[in-house]
């Protein structure tokens, strides 16, 4: 099968054309960074009937994901580089709703949507509001969804915190349902975060698009950076992110890789 590797502030997906024979079996075989090319999950189109095109997306795991936030836009990167999709503005379905992306010179601007600070039942347990800290044990933490569902630890409140002990304590409390991403949060200045993401479905990455968006919706909201574009350092370079009333918008480069065939087995 030709695919097609793009990376967006470090994190890479393999791209297709087509739907893999078996999408699962393919994510996590593909996505293998010993025995495959290496990636933190595949994307590929299908038709819409609500929107220019729809976006698949499974971690490298092989689980079915809503929405990513860089994927996104290395999915817009592709669709606009093989003309795909021949114009600069479009829409893409997700599972996490219908996201409008904008291919930019250096770069693509995605409208994430609104942040959900009132998460409950399917996700949860219970329900949590994100204004309140929620306790993980020894960790304290704000949970919200931002197409996906996220959980913002900052730093500063969690003093000598091993982020290497407690990320998987926290993304697998039993609060909920199918785990959670899990945003470590350090306060650079009052225009500037660093963000490293444990991802649900792919562990440790470089960069976590929908994580930067919540943990910056989340950081006005305690006062912690103000005005309206944000700064967010990640493992993986540097992205954008604009809070306009409800909407999140985040901007950053994606790239391809490499071009090449891969053989299934499935």
């Amino acid at each position: 099968m030709k695919v097609y590797k793009y990376q967006a502030t470090g994190n890479d997906f393999i791209l297709t054309k087509t739907k893999p024979n078996d999408p699962s079996v393919f994510a996590k075989a593909v996505c293998d960074r010993h025995f495959g090319i290496g990636a933190d999950g595949i994307l590929f189109p299908s038709s819409s009937a609500v929107s220019d095109i729809k976006m698949n997306y499974y971690n490298s795991d092989g689980t079915i994901a809503k929405m990513c936030g860089n994927g996104i836009r290395a999915f817009a990167r592709f669709l606009y580089e093989e003309k795909i999709v021949n114009k600069i503005k479009f829409d893409i379905e997700t599972l996490a709703g219908i996201k409008s992306v904008e291919v930019l010179n250096d770069g693509i601007k995605v409208n994430i949507g609104p942040a959900n600070v009132h998460v409950g039942i399917p996700d949860l347990m219970h329900d949590i509001d994100a204004k309140t800290a929620y306790k993980f044990n020894a960790y304290s933490g704000y949970v919200l969804a931002v197409g996906t569902l996220h959980t913002v630890i900052y730093m500063n409140e969690n003093s000598g915190i091993d982020i290497l002990k407690a990320a998987p304590i926290i993304q697998e409390n039993n609060v909920f349902t199918d785990q959670t991403n899990v945003n470590f949060v350090e306060i650079i200045n009052q225009k500037t975060l660093s963000v490293q993401t444990f991802e649900r479905g792919s562990g440790w990455t470089l960069s976590c698009g929908t994580g930067v968006s919540a943990s910056v919706y989340h950081a006005i909201l305690k006062g912690y950076v103000t005005g309206s574009k944000i700064n967010v350092k990640v493992p993986g370079g540097q992205l954008e992110v604009d809070v306009y009333g409800e909407s999140i918008y985040l901007i950053g480069p994606s790239k391809r890789i490499m071009e090449g065939e891969f053989h299934e087995t499935n």
